[in-house]
């Protein structure tokens, strides 16, 4: 009788055994880029995509699915401080911030449609890329001022400009959707559901914002508890916010701004918050390269190439046509252009959204994603530390 006490040979470890290595070797990786002079999370994006399908195979597109939740709670704790950093009022003191945000945006959109559009990319897929190319990627954005100690006009208007572009790119790229559901599913589809997607969103964040308000009369926000309830909170808004199938992405970064604007003091955050929240970025990292496979990456090099070329043209060319307006010069302003590279997770995920909607449409559209994001998951948060440090705002002694 074999009872399953005595250990197998050779030795069976599971998949957690496989997980903790990553993350281990992921840690390790990012440590390695710091001491080479570049962000960590450089490092964590190089450690996804080796340990992911285009080298050694530990992750796969089935993992990021899987994983999807920790994802999606990743990017609602730091939208969701994104947005208790983003001071309305400030728009309305300066609104040449708001200027340049616009023009960043429309600049982007348009460079990258109409540069897609040229060498014979198709309208829906050049509609797409450009939507996502409006994005900034807030997870790299917050942690590599946060690992500068970043402060100053610049690192303001970027982390506001960060917010502004991943609300933006979602919701366009939710409009997209919409037309694709007009295409399948009648022009009421197409109209109702971004409709719904918006304003279910607002609802939905003011929710947040009221439920996190009143547990803060309850616990303090800067102690164990009150992280435990902030990550309670969230975790119970993503169950809702997925239970109604309205992006995950949008209600948090809206109630941070809501509860940052009924109460413009400053917010503490337990000292908890960033050993959590480092863990779950390398997990994002991590997982973000099962997505790659060679044969994707290399289908969508080309088209996402020309995009990043646009892209970086867009970025540049609000922040300095209206950069000076706003207060900045214009070594500052080049440096916000800079700073705003970064593309990450956000995008690969609302890639996957479409492709779960409408496979084929999502099959032409991941290799491109894919290719971008991998380029600018590398490259991007260089590209914002040293605009950072040219713009002279970072805290850790590091100088242009």
């Amino acid at each position: 009788m074999d009872l399953l006490i005595w250990p197998e040979w050779p030795l069976r470890f599971g998949a957690l055994f496989h997980v903790a290595v990553a993350l281990v070797l992921t840690a390790l990786t990012g440590e390695a880029g710091r001491r080479l002079g570049v962000p960590r999370v450089t490092g964590y994006a190089v450690a996804g995509l080796v340990l992911g399908p285009l080298l050694l195979g530990w992750f796969d597109a089935s993992d990021l699915a899987s994983y999807r939740s920790v994802l999606d709670l990743t990017l609602a704790l730091l939208l969701f401080e994104l947005g208790i950093r983003l001071d309305l009022r400030w728009f309305a003191a300066n609104p040449w911030v708001v200027a340049t945000s616009l023009a960043e945006i429309a600049l982007t959109f348009i460079l990258s449609f109409g540069a897609l559009w040229a060498i014979g990319t198709t309208g829906g897929l050049a509609l797409a890329v450009a939507a996502i190319a409006v994005g900034t990627s807030p997870v790299i954005v917050m942690h590599v001022t946060s690992e500068l100690r970043a402060a100053g006009q610049t690192t303001d208007r970027l982390l506001a400009l960060c917010a502004l572009n991943a609300a933006c790119s979602v919701i366009l790229f939710k409009l997209l959707v919409g037309g694709l559901h007009g295409v399948h599913g009648g022009w009421h589809l197409a109209l109702l559901h971004p409709l719904y997607l918006l304003v279910g969103s607002i609802l939905a964040g003011a929710l947040i914002a009221g439920a996190y308000t009143a547990l803060r009369k309850v616990v303090d926000p800067a102690s164990e508890q009150g992280l435990v309830a902030t990550v309670a909170l969230l975790l119970a808004a993503l169950a809702v916010l997925t239970a109604l199938r309205l992006p995950a992405a949008l209600a948090p970064l809206i109630a941070g701004a809501l509860i940052k604007w009924y109460d413009p003091r400053p917010h503490l955050w337990p000292q908890q918050f960033g050993s959590v929240g480092g863990v779950l970025v390398i997990v994002t990292f991590m997982l973000a390269g099962s997505a790659a496979t060679s044969g994707q990456v290399f289908a969508g090099v080309g088209v996402a190439l020309v995009a990043i070329a646009a892209r970086v043209l867009g970025k540049l060319g609000g922040t300095m046509a209206f950069g000076p307006a706003s207060g900045l010069d214009l070594r500052k302003s080049l440096a916000l252009g800079v700073a705003l590279m970064p593309l990450s997770v956000l995008a690969l995920l609302l890639a996957e959204d479409v492709r779960q909607l409408y496979p084929a449409f999502g099959d032409r559209l991941m290799p491109v994603v894919l290719a971008m994001t991998i380029v600018l998951s590398v490259l991007g948060p260089i590209a914002t530390r040293w605009a950072l440090v040219r713009a002279r705002e970072s805290r850790t002694g590091e100088t242009s």
